[in-house]
């Protein structure tokens, strides 16, 4: 694990537990810093594969930590909080998770080994999006999303057929295996759930587009 570096935001001596010492445990490369302006600098200069920031060691909610961290640095991050700490609604944000003490280190380690790279992942690119497969997450440009399986299968589709026109007919077969086309409507949807997640502004698509009376293009260089 060698070559891929935690980067871990935390202090000693608060009341919150601290975990690095649990991860370099577990033979992972730690780097710790005990404060966001620190660790921003950091990250760009050995780019994490994983961010931990621990806000409840340093006694403050971390939300606008986290903001910076995410808004600069392309890497997942895990926002440690004390229980009572409300902070923004991430789910739409594959790459970061947060966790409410009090838990295990045992926990946090398997939520690492979750968010932790796969180098043997297969990787499907298509001008500026790029899926991996088995994980389901889509990066175009510096953004990522963790996608559903169904909208995963109909992103490789279209990556696998650049520059075809894709019938719904084709469409309906491969993703929900039916030859009934009385109510297309999930398709629609699906394809709007693609766009949002790789489109820059998914009400006007330039990667994938409506071909009017027949189905959708991918163009991957638009």
């Amino acid at each position: 694990m060698a070559e891929h570096t935690i980067l871990i935001i935390e202090k000693d001596g608060n009341q919150a537990p601290t975990f690095a010492a649990s991860l370099k445990a577990k033979d992972y490369s730690v780097e710790v810093v005990t404060t966001g302006a620190r660790a921003v600098r950091r990250a760009r200069a050995i780019n994490p594969a994983l961010i931990v920031l621990n806000a409840a060691s340093l006694g403050t909610s971390g939300v606008r930590i986290c903001k910076q961290l995410t808004d600069e640095i392309d890497a997942p991050l895990i926002h440690i909080v004390e229980e009572d700490v409300v902070v923004p609604d991430v789910r739409d944000q594959a790459s970061t998770m947060v966790l409410h003490l009090p838990f295990t280190s045992r926990k946090l380690i398997n939520r690492v080994r979750r968010m932790w790279p796969n180098d043997n992942e297969q990787i499907i690119t298509g001008g500026p999006v790029e899926l991996a497969v088995s994980s389901r997450v889509v990066r175009v440009e510096g953004r990522e999303k963790r996608l559903t399986p169904k909208t995963a299968n109909l992103l490789e589709i279209f990556l696998a057929h650049p520059g075809e026109t894709l019938d719904r007919e084709f469409l309906m077969r491969q993703i929900w295996k039916t030859d009934y086309m009385g109510d297309t409507r999930t398709l629609d949807v699906h394809v709007r759930w693609v766009r949002q997640a790789i489109e820059r502004d998914p009400a006007s698509p330039v990667l994938i587009r409506t071909i009017r009376g027949l189905g959708y293009r991918f163009d991957p260089e638009p």
